[in-house]
């Protein structure tokens, strides 16, 4: 059985691709319409014998992967407005100077921003007191009671992400810019 399916993306488990509006077909196991591509791919699932749910076959202009929203036909990645928010409130929350929290509070919102990472490369610089704060804490105390405090750096570092997330909803695939060295200062290079 051959089957001839265009553009088929593959990312761990989940599998993508694109069409043109409009072609869509009816799959019978769903009773439902669907785009040729991914009624091709889910029949040979059928052939196979490899379960599949119907929740899971999702199509449209905009489409949630890895929990971003993604519109490939504006060429736009972003997380949801509530995701953003719920990660500012915890950085900032996190972030207050002077308070202290569990090691798994540092995993979680160390997590969190590294997730954010896949829309939000420039928060990378966030991380670095975080994690200087969580290394080598692995004694039993640090995970239950209040062991880690938040010094300066931490709290300036999670306040400098709070405000970058609330400035920039995501960003366009097409509208990036690079950086050259020849365009930073002399003043970089020096010893």
């Amino acid at each position: 059985m051959k089957l001839l399916i265009l553009f088929l993306l593959i990312y761990v488990d989940d599998l993508s691709s694109f069409q043109c509006a409009g072609q869509l077909y009816l799959y019978p196991k769903y009773g439902k319409a669907l785009p040729s591509n991914l009624i091709k791919l889910l029949q040979l699932w059928d052939f196979i014998h490899l379960l599949h749910e119907e929740r899971k076959q999702i199509f449209g202009a905009e489409l949630p992967i890895i929990g971003f929203e993604v519109d490939p036909n504006l060429m736009w990645i972003r997380m949801s407005d509530d995701s953003r928010l719920q990660l500012i409130s915890m950085l900032r929350e996190i972030g207050q100077h002077g308070t202290c929290h569990t090691l798994p509070d540092f995993q979680h919102i160390a997590g969190h921003l590294n997730w954010a990472l896949n829309v939000y490369l420039m928060l990378c610089p966030s991380l670095c007191a975080i994690y200087a704060k969580m290394a080598g804490k692995l004694q039993q105390k640090a995970l239950i009671a209040c062991a880690i405090w938040v010094n300066r750096d931490v709290g300036r570092e999670l306040e400098w992400a709070s405000g970058h997330l609330l400035l920039f909803e995501g960003f366009f695939l097409l509208n990036l810019e690079s950086w050259c060295y020849r365009d930073l200062p002399s003043s970089v290079f020096r010893v």
